[in-house]
């Protein structure tokens, strides 16, 4: 098995010398909590992706101090904006993050013979996401080339509702072009996502997904057309573990949780 892990919405603010008693802890906090238990459980795992949101502003000294902060991860990064995130700031401040031809940050690597392939759903100046014509043609030229290989998706935005009203107004706005792409290649195993603030797992056109959890804080679950957040406790920071099997890239998914740091 190959253990990868998987984190999401990470949501770093700027800087602040202190956060008051009783708020929510700062990103940076939570975000290396849950590194810390990565680090003591999880130091195996062979690579780390983090699908999106990386900063809330998408400003310099935001992906600064995240960058400084997931240094202290012991295995290879790989990432993708979000919504939140400001695509020519964050290749700036990240620069061994590849982009494709058009500027866009979609790439795709080979580990243990799996082909993983990254998508930028990022639709600039809107909280829903979209893969534009080019970003489909990048696609499909991508898994022609990696047809002989079983392919794992990883993007921020949810491809499919999940019966959260809020939420699935802002998923991904060309959900069925993007299935088109996806089912015309059998390799596709499995689909990740972020953007939800929350686990979630299912299978759409036939392909298994899982939506990861924030490694900043998780929304309560929002039901009911029109009434907002349900007056329940968040979601503690968490993260998945994925454990893939080599042989046919089929996925096993565990999320794992890490209590708030305390201000």
């Amino acid at each position: 098995m190959m253990k990868l892990i998987h984190l999401s919405d990470c949501h770093f603010t700027d800087p602040v010398p202190d956060t008051p008693p009783g708020s929510k802890p700062h990103p940076q906090k939570t975000l290396q909590a849950v590194i810390a238990d990565i680090c003591q459980w999880h130091s195996d795992a062979e690579l780390c992706v983090i699908s999106g949101d990386l900063t809330h502003h998408g400003t310099l000294a935001q992906y600064a101090l995240f960058l400084d902060t997931i240094a202290a991860l012991p295995m290879p990064v790989h990432v993708i904006p979000g919504n939140h995130d400001v695509r020519n700031t964050m290749l700036a401040t990240l620069p061994d993050t590849p982009c494709d031809e058009n500027g866009f940050i979609n790439y795709s690597f080979t580990c243990n013979g799996i082909r993983i392939v990254m998508l930028d759903t990022l639709s600039d100046g809107e909280d829903s996401g979209v893969l534009c014509p080019m970003r489909l043609a990048w696609l499909k030229t991508e898994l022609h080339h990696s047809r002989n290989l079983p392919c794992l998706v990883f993007m921020h935005h949810p491809p499919v509702a999940m019966g959260l009203p809020f939420m699935d107004s802002i998923n991904l706005q060309n959900a069925d072009a993007f299935g088109d792409v996806l089912q015309a290649h059998p390799a596709i195993r499995h689909i990740f996502f972020g953007h939800l603030h929350r686990p979630c797992h299912g299978i759409w056109r036939g392909i298994p997904f899982t939506g990861g959890a924030s490694s900043f804080t998780g929304q309560p679950l929002a039901m009911q057309p029109g009434a907002g957040l349900p007056d329940k406790p968040w979601l503690e920071p968490g993260y998945g573990i994925a454990l893939i099997n080599k042989n046919d890239a089929s996925v096993r998914y565990h999320f794992e949780t890490v209590p708030n740091p305390k201000n």
